[in-house]
């Protein structure tokens, strides 16, 4: 009996053993399973925050408006320069910019003192006179002609044609002549030559063949000797020689006649060439006096006026500087001209205005209600014609003075286009332009969400959005912001408020 009940114990305790070797792999089973349950409860959460965080924003139809920007300077439509007839030193200012003046409104006293325009003046006219002076004294022209140009009388040009003509006509007649009378004289000593066969005697030495010197009443008394044999041949020589004699004489008388047409022809040219020279410098002294005299009655108590009505809106010089010649001393705003600004754009974007449309200022807190600026004129950009047109706006505004730089933007023509997303989701690099789509994939654990680049292109832009084509569609996610870079195929998470609205 007791050993039975030792038995029953023992089997019992075994039992026991088993049921709590049971209970503890239950227990590790069931700590495991709930480990399992919360990691998988709480994996999508755990996921999330390693993710980064975007923002999206549904692709759809909508209108666009672009705007076209630029700045210029503002400055007065045609203004009045006012100019320094010569170099002066400046009393006093006796206007501000942005004067209203009047026609005649004093702008400057100038100081009494000779000017240097005036000392310059006087000097070129001095130059001039003693130039005047050397070129009629420089033995050109003839005691007569001085007389009668230092009287003021000169040749008229047709006068000066008659005189030359005359003179051109004698030379070319004693050219004719020297030509002629010396081609006789080289014929008829050419024949002598060849009928006597000796030296033929010349008019200026009376040689005769034999050798003798003769003079011509002697020649004259010369009869052939009866006892010569020659036929009469000396007869012949002695009229050979009359000849040679004549035409030598023709041809001495024909070029002293050359000698003195030429001279004259000489004479003639450089007493037109001289008058015509002293012609020119009396104009010359004339005006120079001119101008000397002007100087002198601008010089003492001078003022610079305005000479039209209008607002000073630039004044050169200031009391006590010099003012240059020929140069800017200030200038006036007519009453009634129009401030303008221009500035370049693209050909396209000028195809897109009309002379016209208006423009509003970008910076508009800076004016008052009453800014107006108003298209007046579109032409092609000297910088560039082919491909930029010039804009140029006339402005109304009392906040607006030449000088100032003036901000202006002029929108183009709506235009409805099917799909339309704000400008941070039009995304560029060196591939090219492109949007960020998200997609979403299901999972065990709940959505997924994907980026993926798609190429696109921009048809329109403005402040807002852009209008885009591509192979994407309308009511397509894109990706406006996020926290960290993002690219194609990375897995990301949405912002707390879409998250929230879902």
């Amino acid at each position: 009996m007791a050993e039975s009940l030792k038995i029953e114990d023992k089997e019992l305790e075994q039992f026991r053993k088993s049921q709590r070797r049971k209970d503890i792999i239950k227990n590790i089973t069931i700590v495991f399973l709930l480990i399992l349950l919360a990691l998988t409860f709480f994996s999508r959460t755990i996921m999330n925050y390693t993710l980064p965080q975007v923002a999206t924003h549904v692709v759809a139809q909508g209108e666009v408006s672009p705007r076209i920007r630029g700045q210029g300077t503002a400055e007065v439509d045609d203004p009045y320069n006012v100019m320094m007839a010569q170099s002066r030193q400046i009393k006093r200012v006796a206007v501000r910019v942005d004067q209203k003046v009047k026609r005649g409104d004093v702008l400057y006293y100038l100081e009494d003192n000779e000017s240097e325009d005036l000392r310059t003046a006087r000097q070129e006219l001095a130059s001039l006179q003693s130039d005047y002076t050397k070129k009629l004294f420089d033995g050109s022209l003839s005691d007569d002609d001085i007389t009668r140009l230092r009287a003021g009388n000169y040749r008229s040009d047709d006068q000066m044609q008659a005189e030359l003509g005359s003179a051109n006509r004698r030379l070319e007649s004693a050219t004719k002549e020297a030509a002629a009378a010396k081609a006789a004289l080289d014929k008829l000593a050419a024949s002598t030559d060849t009928s006597g066969g000796g030296t033929p005697a010349t008019a200026s030495t009376g040689t005769i063949s034999g050798g003798d010197e003769l003079d011509e009443e002697d020649e004259e008394d010369v009869d052939p000797s009866p006892s010569s044999d020659d036929g009469g041949s000396s007869k012949k020589k002695s009229k050979a020689e009359r000849d040679l004699e004549k035409a030598t004489n023709r041809n001495i008388d024909a070029e002293a006649e050359l000698e003195i047409a030429k001279s004259l022809q000489e004479k003639v040219v450089n007493s037109i060439s001289s008058e015509l020279e002293l012609k020119s410098l009396q104009n010359q002294i004339t005006l120079a006096q001119a101008k000397v005299t002007k100087l002198e009655d601008e010089n003492i108590g001078a003022t610079i006026v305005s000479p039209v009505d209008g607002t000073v809106i630039n004044l050169s010089y200031s009391s006590g500087e010099t003012a240059a010649a020929d140069s800017s001393a200030a200038i006036i705003r007519i009453d009634g001209k129009k401030l303008t600004v221009s500035f370049s754009v693209t050909k396209e974007q000028a195809q897109k205005l009309q002379v016209g449309d208006e423009a509003e200022p970008q910076n508009y807190w800076e004016y008052d209600d009453d800014f107006k600026a108003v298209l007046r004129q579109i032409t092609a950009d000297s910088s560039d014609p082919q491909n930029s047109r010039l804009l140029k706006f006339e402005i109304d505004s009392a906040a607006v003075s030449a000088g100032d730089n003036v901000q202006l933007q002029i929108a183009e023509s709506s235009k409805t286009y099917d799909l339309v997303v704000p400008n941070s989701a039009v995304r560029n690099d060196s591939n090219g332009t492109f949007v960020l789509v998200l997609k979403t994939r299901q999972s065990p654990l709940g959505n997924r969400y994907i980026v993926s680049r798609e190429s696109v292109k921009v048809l329109a832009k403005d402040d807002t959005n852009s209008a885009i084509s591509g192979a994407i569609g309308a009511y397509t996610y894109v990706i406006t912001t996020s926290t960290r870079a993002v690219s194609s195929g990375d897995q990301v998470r949405l912002a707390e408020e879409e998250e929230a609205e879902e």
